[in-house]
């Protein structure tokens, strides 16, 4: 993207607090979109979108709007629809360097997110979550925590509904856990978050921004996005992320398994415990009450719990509310077992570092690995030594298998199998398996190959085991 002219904050946020009268366009129909664009006809914006994917291709949602007196460019993005316009709010899907986005940016048209259209009424009552992996399950963890603390507790965002639909019946008893990705922080300005979680960094989206720089970049404005003296929660044991937890204004909570820090939250013998500056040290819980597998869920529970009472939620009713906590779907979640085989859908480790965390949960465990799905300019390499050392197979699937299978061969790990789909890998991958092993569905890619979403790819997954299941029961 050029370099936009110069935004007024201050003119952006009585544009979006009174929006009617004035032109909106909204870019891309996706869930975020078409909730920006129902929001601001409400209250009487002139309201224009467009999506690239023509009619039949989107719902009834989309054709309501039109029908409810949104202009529809739909197949495209016609350069007609970015003229004279007041704002741009752009879905995350899109990318902002799309040449009619980026010279109207460049004429001072300012360019923001959904999230920005509510983000200054709601103010520091949005606690926001982001990083590569954990983003989802640490949002769900924190909504637990502070509906257990007492507050009326909506997980939006990224995760769950769009914060605009969130925000409806708004009230000063709500809080907000937003999961936020790299794409939303792009352009989101007004965000004044009262604490901000950065759990971790590892190269992923490349194919969308171009560099690590660039993702990182994008990631680390969570840090910039808070309200004066709100913390800035850093889970350090990431080296990117311990970076940007030294540059960042004050306060910063760091959380790490690997020391003590003077505020923050660490592993301490067997227990989880929260430090701030000037107070006894409080225990939360022991690590064998957590009802979550890996120890990247550690520092899940740790970040959130440190939102969580920096809300004012208090540190029973956290731990009380990581006990009760479950595992979100398709996140190393227990699908089927079969003969003693264990079938695990992970389908969310959508990147090789949520791949290597899911290798690493299960010690002492036969492990068959089915990855690929479609490549986002990943770097497979990694995936050798976890697999090697794990002792495990790799079934390779899909339309980025025959990649992962020569970059695992070229780092020396023979354990590989290719497999055109995904369903001929889970059958390889059963056969081959004995009572005790465990079936991984780790992809460390994108699902778009054949699959609608992550989702979709996970519940193709958990119907292949369970059809094995009503098999073997007939044998």
């Amino acid at each position: 993207m050029s370099r936009p002219v110069p935004v007024d904050p201050a003119a952006l946020r009585a544009l979006v607090a009174e929006p009617r009268g004035r032109r909106f366009l909204v870019v891309g129909l996706g869930r975020s979109g078409t909730a920006a664009a129902r929001y601001l006809l409400a209250r009487g914006a002139l309201v224009t979108a467009t999506d690239r994917r023509p009619a039949d291709e989107l719902g009834a949602g989309v054709r309501a709007l039109g029908e409810a007196g949104v202009t529809l460019h739909l197949g495209g993005h016609p350069d007609e629809a970015f003229r004279e316009v007041d704002a741009i709010v752009l879905s995350p899907g899109v990318d902002p360097s799309l040449a009619p986005i980026d010279e109207a940016a460049r004429r001072g048209v300012p360019v923001v997110s959904e999230i920005d259209l509510v983000a200054d009424r709601l103010g520091a009552r949005v606690l926001a979550v982001t990083g590569t992996n954990g983003k989802s399950t640490t949002t769900a963890l924190l909504a637990s925590m502070l509906a257990a603390g007492g507050f009326d507790a909506v997980p939006c965002g990224n995760y769950g509904t769009p914060l605009v639909e969130a925000a409806e019946g708004d009230h000063a008893g709500r809080r907000y856990a937003l999961e936020v990705s790299s794409f939303q922080l792009e352009t989101t300005r007004l965000l004044r978050s009262g604490a901000a979680i950065l759990l971790g960094i590892r190269p992923d989206h490349l194919d969308r921004h171009g560099s690590l720089a660039a993702y990182r970049a994008a990631k680390e404005r969570v840090l910039l996005l808070r309200d004066p003296g709100a913390p800035g929660i850093c889970c350090v044991d990431d080296p990117l992320v311990a970076e940007a937890a030294r540059a960042a204004l004050p306060p910063v909570l760091a959380v790490t398994l690997e020391g003590r820090p003077e505020a923050g939250g660490c592993l301490e013998g067997d227990t989880l415990v929260l430090r701030f500056p000037g107070r006894p040290a409080v225990p939360l819980l022991r690590v064998d009450e957590i009802p979550l597998p890996g120890r990247h869920n550690r520092w899940n529970v740790l970040a959130a719990a440190l939102a969580a009472t920096a809300a004012g939620a208090g540190t029973r009713e956290v731990a009380e509310a990581v006990r009760r906590f479950r595992t979100l779907p398709h996140r190393l979640e227990e699908v089927a077992q079969v003969r003693g085989v264990l079938f695990v859908d992970d389908s969310k480790a959508t990147n090789v570092d949520a791949a290597l965390r899911a290798i690493e949960t299960y010690p002492g465990r036969r492990l068959h690995v089915l990855l690929g799905g479609r490549d986002k300019d990943g770097d497979f390499r990694p995936l050798a030594a976890a697999l090697s050392a794990a002792g495990a197979r790799a079934l390779a699937y899909g339309e980025a298998g025959p990649r992962i299978a020569e970059v695992l061969e070229k780092e020396g790990f023979r354990e590989v199998e290719r497999c055109g789909d995904l369903a001929t890998a889970t059958r390889r991958a059963f056969a081959e398996a004995a009572p005790g092993d465990v079936i991984l569905l780790a992809p460390a890619c994108a699902s778009f190959d054949a699959f609608r979403s992550y989702a979709h790819r996970g519940d193709a997954f958990a119907a292949l085991a369970r059809e094995i299941a009503r098999e073997e029961e007939g044998r």
